[in-house]
């Protein structure tokens, strides 16, 4: 889906381009839609198709940017509407998440800005992030305030990136974003096995 999604990007001109720009940078940042709708690349040809149909740049970028944000504050409700609910649904997960997010809670009021920020330039986070915020309760003015500064840095990257490279840049885009969330994921998992093994008590698990 996410290749003929790009396919219809790269064919469009004019304002049907804007349109599909707004469309595309809103589903790549909503949870769940962002597992369907191709991200750093459809920016990236969308800024391609823009330079051969003579479209400014900075209006797609104005779009983009738009949408990016639209759909990081949708991830955000969803947290904060939603988020602690389903964590409370069953006894097993309420055990095991509840006392994570009270923590979290903490985080996100001292460092989540930071959170926020990073996420946008990290695919596997970008939807993830605004929600757990949520979720955490940090406030909205805060996240929109560190979410419009990355969104709009990031929107402006990868447009124009396609619009002076071309087309042809988006697989190394494509490449790239893979490898930064496999590096940043990984990361993120050994750094929780750790603190999970320092913190078991000394002697757990032995007969």
């Amino acid at each position: 889906m996410g290749s003929s999604i790009l396919d219809a990007v790269a064919r469009l001109g004019g304002w049907w381009l804007c349109v599909a720009v707004l469309g595309v940078s809103f589903g790549e940042s909503a949870v769940l839609l962002d597992f369907v709708i191709p991200g750093e690349v459809g920016m990236v040809v969308a800024g391609a198709a823009a330079s051969r149909n003579d479209i400014s740049p900075w209006v797609l970028i104005a779009f983009g940017s738009v949408g990016s944000i639209l759909g990081d504050s949708f991830s955000y409700l969803v947290g904060r509407r939603w988020g602690m609910t389903l964590v409370r649904r069953w006894s097993w997960l309420r055990r095991r998440l509840e006392p994570r997010f009270e923590r979290a809670h903490g985080y996100f009021e001292q460092h989540g800005g930071r959170a926020v920020f990073v996420a946008r330039w990290v695919g596997a986070l970008r939807a993830i992030v605004p929600a757990v915020a949520g979720t955490s309760e940090m406030p909205y003015r805060r996240f929109l305030l560190w979410d419009a500064v990355a969104a709009v840095l990031w929107v402006t990257t990868m447009v124009w990136l396609g619009a002076l490279l071309g087309d042809d840049i988006a697989r190394v885009v494509d490449r790239v974003g893979t490898l930064i969330s496999l590096v940043v994921v990984g990361t993120i998992v050994l750094v929780l096995v750790v603190r999970a093994r320092r913190k078991r008590p000394t002697g757990a698990g032995r007969p």
